[in-house]
């Protein structure tokens, strides 16, 4: 159970960091936005290392390790991350976001099956299908009559769906890499070297549309809620993201942590005031008859 509570926890952090993150999205250039949650979450983890497990242990850790621990970084955030953010500019957010959530918790899923040598037993399956489909629902509350009102041609349509994808493929390899990357290394260390070299890459990326951020304003209350959410999510969602991959396994992780917008939904009503709809409702109640599965 350790494994799929800590799923669950990492779900609710990550919803509850998204919160956050939506409301400064029209403050930020994403890019600069993705670094300053990087940037928060780095400062975090290596306040903590030093007191446990200790900075000696950065040594310690098998290299190889290390590599990949490196390497999921540089594909999951790096190039998955700002894939998704490119694919966004082409497709309506109502389209990318649900595809988003139902297409890699499946892509890891088979990833997990293929070459982590996990087994997918029927109570993993259905449980599956169901957070992937109410996922699905809550991350897309008003149906595709909606999400169609505004749509760009259809070749750039096609090209935004390919980048999605392409970014849940992506995320998949990392969350692999994940998995082999913390054989011998603490839960706190992995986390805390994967995200500097996430935010060095992200801050050569932002510069380069230094022009189009700075016409953006934020302020210094902005700056510190950015820094803070990505505390939250790279930081300790991240920790028990690693614990669930660990004591779970990478599939069942990946797709216990999709359900985050069932946590999401309550604090989306209260502090964003987002209007809960029948198909959010359906949604929760897919993603929590699949949870019982899964559990």
């Amino acid at each position: 159970m350790t494994g799929e509570l800590s799923a669950l926890g990492c779900a609710f952090i990550w919803a509850l960091s998204a919160v956050f993150t939506k409301s400064l999205a029209p403050k930020f250039h994403p890019l600069s936005l993705n670094l300053l949650r990087c940037l928060g979450a780095s400062i975090l983890l290596w306040c903590l290392i030093p007191l446990y497990p200790g900075v000696p242990s950065l040594f310690q850790a098998p290299l190889i390790s290390l590599l990949y621990l490196e390497i999921s970084a540089l594909l999951g955030i790096c190039l998955g991350d700002t894939i998704y953010i490119k694919g966004l500019n082409l497709i309506n957010a109502n389209l990318a976001f649900p595809l988003a959530q139902s297409s890699m918790p499946l892509f890891t899923l088979a990833a997990a099956v293929l070459f982590l040598g996990e087994t997918v037993t029927w109570f993993l399956g259905l449980g599956a299908v169901l957070v992937i489909g109410g996922s699905y629902l809550i991350a897309n509350p008003e149906g595709p009559e909606t999400s169609s009102c505004v749509v760009p041609p259809h070749p750039k349509k096609g090209l935004g769906i390919g980048l999605i994808l392409i970014a849940s493929v992506f995320w998949t390899i990392s969350i692999s890499l994940l998995k082999m990357g913390l054989q011998g290394v603490n839960l706190i260390l992995a986390n805390g070297v994967r995200l500097p070299l996430a935010a060095m890459v992200l801050a050569l990326l932002a510069w380069e549309k230094g022009q189009e951020a700075r016409s953006l304003r934020p302020g210094f209350r902005d700056f510190c809620l950015g820094a803070f959410s990505g505390a939250l999510s790279f930081g300790l969602g991240g920790i028990l993201f690693l614990l669930a991959i660990q004591y779970a396994g990478a599939g069942k992780a990946a797709v216990l942590t999709s359900s985050a917008p069932v946590f999401g939904l309550p604090l989306s009503a209260l502090y964003l005031k987002e209007r809960v709809t029948a198909r959010i409702c359906w949604g929760t109640g897919l993603v929590v008859a699949g949870i019982f599965f899964l559990i």
